[in-house]
């Protein structure tokens, strides 16, 4: 339960504590509270990727779906609708994803501890 309230806050897989963005897009190197590096080598963050993609999908599958069965659009018109839509929810689907992958590879392969 801890580890899923430090992915919603945005928090460092190892401590839980140290926020890991110090602004809306650009992150902070090392972990403020253990020191823990974020990007541990050139291109890391690809599996962020498909992270992003596992978020998106169901998210924008639930806008178009919701115009189509609430609004009553057709189908066409929910998918231009839901697209642009979707592009205001983009930044935050970037954070969430590069923070979703930095738990889950730190799960896995914790590496050396700071």
């Amino acid at each position: 339960m801890r580890r899923l309230t430090a992915v919603l806050r945005l928090r460092c897989p190892n401590c839980l504590e140290g926020r890991v963005w110090r602004g809306f897009v650009s992150m902070n190197a090392l972990c403020s509270v253990c020191g823990l590096a974020f990007d541990r080598e050139s291109g890391y963050f690809a599996g962020a990727m498909v992270v992003s993609y596992a978020l998106a999908v169901p998210i924008l599958a639930a806008m178009v779906i919701a115009l189509i069965m609430l609004g009553g659009l057709d189908v066409v018109v929910a998918l231009i609708i839901g697209n642009t839509a979707y592009l205001v929810l983009v930044p935050f689907i970037f954070r969430y994803s590069r923070v979703v992958w930095l738990h889950l590879d730190w799960l896995i392969d914790p590496g050396e501890r700071p």
